[in-house]
């Protein structure tokens, strides 16, 4: 197996870092999936039993990469999946905030398979070389079935996301006072983050978004609050693994839609045309 790609545009590499120290806010490990076209983050959830998809980023080749080739296991699965600490990666990555002329990335043997970094820096006429070597592990074909695309078609609605910072500022002050959120939206354009306690119940409505679906007839029956909305589709999920895609995810320009499915999951996706696409699936927590 061989892998090797250089980047030497500067905004790519910069969007390169911003991604990568994204990442690491959500777990201490990632996969790597390179193929011909593009390349992929895959990070699970951090449990027990079937590996269930946490984030699954896709980058396209054609947009970081000048020069790029990689050959996988064999002709017919031309791929290669790696596994390594995306804190070191990000660390790495870093370096990339001064004045870089190219990023190369390879896969190399160093007593052990390992992911490295070359990074060709200017400043005031002189040039230098920083070289990081990641420890990667590689993971068997047998295995590859493990990370594969996670596919859902049964969102009950898919609406646009309000201002990013401005929820988060909104969504940090509210796990001071619970762990779960109530996240529901409607067909007219209503999205709503909401946390119930013994004590208090506290909800940020956004209003007149753009709704991109909504699954007219099969939308179970419920009763909101204020009596005005049969339909609301909800779920509850995990406060602090929201404030992760919030706090993590500052990358501009993008699109960002939040898709539900009533009582099991919420979806973030988040979108630059031609550059990158990010899933974010937070599952319903349990009762």
């Amino acid at each position: 197996m061989k892998f090797r790609a250089v980047i030497t545009d500067g905004l790519a590499m910069r969007d390169f870092m911003n991604i990568s120290l994204s990442l690491s806010k959500f777990s201490k490990e990632c996969i790597m999936r390179i193929t011909t076209r593009k390349v992929y983050y895959i990070i699970s959830e951090e449990e027990s039993g079937p590996r269930r998809p946490l984030v699954w980023c896709e980058l396209p080749v054609n947009f970081y990469f000048k020069e790029y080739n990689v050959v996988g296991v064999n002709d017919q699965y031309n791929e290669i999946y790696l596994e390594f600490s995306t804190g070191l990666l990000a660390r790495s990555l870093s370096i990339l905030k001064q004045v870089v002329k190219t990023l190369k990335i390879k896969l190399t043997n160093k007593q052990s398979p390992c992911l490295t970094l070359e990074m060709d820096l200017v400043a005031e006429e002189i040039s230098s070389q920083v070289v990081h070597d990641i420890p990667v592990e590689v993971i068997s074909r047998k295995h590859w079935s493990d990370y594969e695309e996670p596919r859902f078609n049964d969102f009950h609605v898919s609406i646009q996301m309000p201002n990013l910072k401005a929820l988060k500022n909104i969504v940090e002050r509210l796990r001071n006072m619970s762990h779960s959120l109530i996240v529901s939206a409607n067909k007219n354009g209503r999205l709503t983050f909401q946390i119930k306690t013994n004590v208090v119940t506290v909800a940020a409505h956004f209003t007149d978004l753009s709704v991109q679906s909504f699954a007219v007839g099969q939308i179970p029956t419920t009763d909101d609050d204020d009596g005005e909305d049969p339909n609301l589709i909800s779920s509850t999920i995990e406060i602090k693994k929201f404030l992760m895609f919030l706090t993590g995810l500052q990358i501009s320009n993008c699109r960002t839609l939040c898709s539900i499915v009533h009582g099991k999951m919420v979806k973030l996706y988040m979108e630059q045309p031609g550059a990158l696409s990010i899933q974010v699936f937070l599952t319903e927590l349990a009762a």
